[in-house]
Order: C-alpha cells, then sequence, then structure tokens
C-alpha cells in the first residue's frame, strides 16, 4: 500500500510538472530581449564631438582636412587627429578673445611625398568659425 501511495505521488508530481511547464495554445514562449544596437557615429564628426556642453563664451571648431587624419596642434599643443573638435573662447558676439594658431601636420606616408605643416591664425578681429578645412594646398574657414 505505502508502494502504491509514493508512486501515485510520483505521477502526480510529474503531470503537475509537465502541466505547467507546457505552453497554453495561443501563448507565445518567453525570449531573452534583443541586444540594443547603438547608431554607428557619422564618420565625418569626430569622436571628441560629443562631449560635455559649452560654457558661456566658448565655441566648438570643427578641424578636418583632405586627406583625413592629420595632426592637430592649437597654439603648439597637440590635441589629436583630424578630424578634431576644438573648443576655443570668445566674445559674447563670437569674436576670439587672443590670437589663436590652429595648425595641422600631414605626414608622409611614403618617400615619394614630403610632411607639411599648414597654419592657420585667428586674431581677435576674427569671428570664430564653425569649420576649419586644411588641405596641403591651405587653410579656408567656413562662418557660423
Amino acid at each position: 500500500m505505502l508502494r502504491r501511495c509514493s508512486l501515485l505521488s510520483l505521477v502526480c508530481v510529474l503531470l503537475l510538472a509537465v502541466a505547467c511547464s507546457t505552453p497554453r495554445r495561443g501563448d507565445r514562449p518567453l525570449r531573452a530581449p534583443a541586444p540594443v544596437k547603438s547608431a554607428p557615429a557619422p564618420i565625418s564628426a569626430p569622436a571628441a564631438a560629443v562631449g560635455p556642453k559649452l560654457s558661456a563664451g566658448d565655441y566648438a571648431v570643427l578641424v578636418d582636412s583632405d586627406p583625413v587624419g592629420g595632426i592637430v596642434v592649437v597654439n603648439g599643443v597637440p590635441v589629436g587627429r583630424t578630424p578634431q573638435r576644438v573648443v576655443l573662447n570668445g566674445t559674447a558676439r563670437g569674436f576670439c578673445r587672443d590670437d589663436v594658431s590652429i595648425k595641422v601636420r600631414f605626414v608622409a606616408t611614403d618617400t615619394d611625398h614630403t610632411s607639411q605643416t599648414v597654419e592657420q591664425l585667428l586674431t581677435p578681429l576674427d569671428k570664430i568659425p564653425a569649420t576649419v578645412h586644411f588641405t596641403s594646398a591651405g587653410a579656408s574657414r567656413v562662418a557660423r
């Protein structure tokens, strides 16, 4: 009799386990949520473009070049490779507070070319541009 009760109990437990694990008609099985894909960064925008908000009197200038990858030097301090965001301090009307030297150094990749540095000088008489584009022939500004 004891053996029959334990066998019956075992069968009841198994039926209960199977009934709980079998999905009902119309139920969907649970799935793990899909991983969140982050949007790729735009190629033309530098990685340094994403950062803290600018304080009053600060202006972001995008320094880019053709070919991409020139070494950016601001007032004698290397800050990275193009494209690069540089923050300049200006007046409320958007003019430079001090003289600012922005240089891009194009480093030769083979013996057929020579390394070259191109400089753009901003003075207090200049409005701070949105973009400064450098090529081996010179630099051009894009106004705000």
